[in-house]
């Protein structure tokens, strides 16, 4: 089975908006669409491919360079969506690959990402992908009255 990598475009958003939506994430596709306007304007900055799997798309990975004081600069994964139908068939594995491929480009020498605590399988992946554990995040929701 092929996959076909490409750059996302505001016609992925209905898939983009399921895809979020299946992971268990509330999306909203007009603040969807909002945030893809901000990402496809900063093409130096970020990147968002999809996964088509026989002209469906079957996944997404948004990528962005995040220069660090104490660090070199790094690119993150800021998200990686498979539906559930195409999982096991390149999709991620394609799709993480491009990016490690732009942060070559970039001059990077470290990709970073991020994966939910309860989702196991997606902690499987990347250790099969080669990432290693080695930080904890913190987060805190912010008031938004303040």
């Amino acid at each position: 089975m092929t996959v076909i990598i490409r750059p996302a475009s505001y016609q992925d958003v209905p898939a983009l908006t399921a895809l979020t939506e299946e992971m268990g994430y509330p999306a909203d596709s007009q603040a969807l669409s909002d945030r893809l306007t901000m990402l496809l304007g900063s093409p130096d900055l970020h990147q968002l491919w999809v996964a088509e799997i026989q002209g469906e798309v079957a996944g997404w990975l948004h990528a962005f360079w995040r220069p660090l004081l104490d660090a070199p600069a790094a690119v993150e994964i800021g998200g990686l969506a498979i539906s559930l139908r195409w999982r096991r068939h390149g999709a991620g594995r394609a799709l993480v690959h491009v990016a490690e491929r732009w942060a070559r480009t970039k001059g990077a020498t470290t990709v970073t990402l991020r994966a939910a605590i309860h989702r196991d399988e997606a902690a499987d992946f990347y250790q099969r992908q080669g990432y290693a554990l080695s930080q904890r995040t913190f987060r805190k929701q912010l008031d938004t009255r303040d």
